[in-house]
């Protein structure tokens, strides 16, 4: 084993030791859920020399403008689906509403989506920023000035969205704030199913590393936001 390979494991090998101290629910045992042992971590190193995944961030942010941009092109209901809508004046935030004459509802572009309802959203473009960061959820909601616990419902809801937005999850795999991971056994598979429906865990390997060189290992699980909402959801 090279050097790189021997620090790699080291590092994801000190994580795991971590995360283990962290478990909120030990006594689960593998593999009736262990989404439900799980801790806060950042073990993967960033890519970028200010720790700041920008292309990231620029993904997020076209995706909310366009979800608040002031256009009264009518768009399909996001209830009932049907076609038949038309502009319907402004909400209370400013944006445009519109009328399903099918299921006689009003909405806008963000009604039922992951983004909707958020709470402080004049602060979540700075969030966006962060979501990639190597950093605390406490120092999150220090820096932006928001609680703990928003921070949490942004990051999940962010997740989910993005996973509506890409459906293939290459960009959800970039978000690195608030998200979870559980450990599980070496001999577990590659891609341990949940029991949330499509759902996407997904085991981490150290940098350089095969996963099977850590010889049974306990190894971690990145929980994916499928999951975490019915963790979630579960719990209250």
């Amino acid at each position: 084993m090279s050097r790189p390979q021997r620090q790699s494991r080291a590092h994801l090998a000190s994580a795991i030791s971590h995360a283990a101290v962290l478990t909120s629910a030990p006594d689960l045992p593998y593999p009736s859920d262990p989404r439900q042992a799980s801790a806060l971590l950042h073990i993967r190193p960033s890519h970028h020399p200010d720790g700041n995944d920008h292309d990231l961030a620029a993904y997020l942010e076209s995706a909310w403008r366009k979800l608040h941009t002031r256009s009264r092109r009518p768009l399909r209901c996001p209830r009932c689906h049907a076609g038949g809508t038309r502009y319907d004046g402004v909400d209370g935030s400013g944006l445009p509403q519109f009328f399903c004459d099918h299921c006689q509802r009003r909405f806008n572009r963000v009604t039922d989506t992951p983004m909707a309802r958020l709470k402080s959203p004049d602060k979540i473009l700075a969030y966006f920023h962060l979501i990639s960061q190597p950093i605390s959820v406490a120092e999150c909601a220090r820096q932006l000035d928001i609680r703990h616990e928003t921070v949490l419902n942004w990051s999940l809801q962010t997740r989910l969205w993005l996973l509506t937005l890409d459906p293939t999850g290459s960009w959800e795999l970039r978000v690195r704030l608030g998200v979870r991971y559980a450990v599980v056994p070496g001999s577990a598979p590659e891609r341990p199913i949940g029991p949330t429906q499509g759902c996407r865990c997904e085991l981490v390997k150290g940098e350089g590393a095969s996963r099977r060189d850590a010889d049974n290992m306990p190894l971690l699980m990145r929980v994916c936001p499928l999951c975490e909402r019915a963790r979630s959801i579960a719990n209250g």
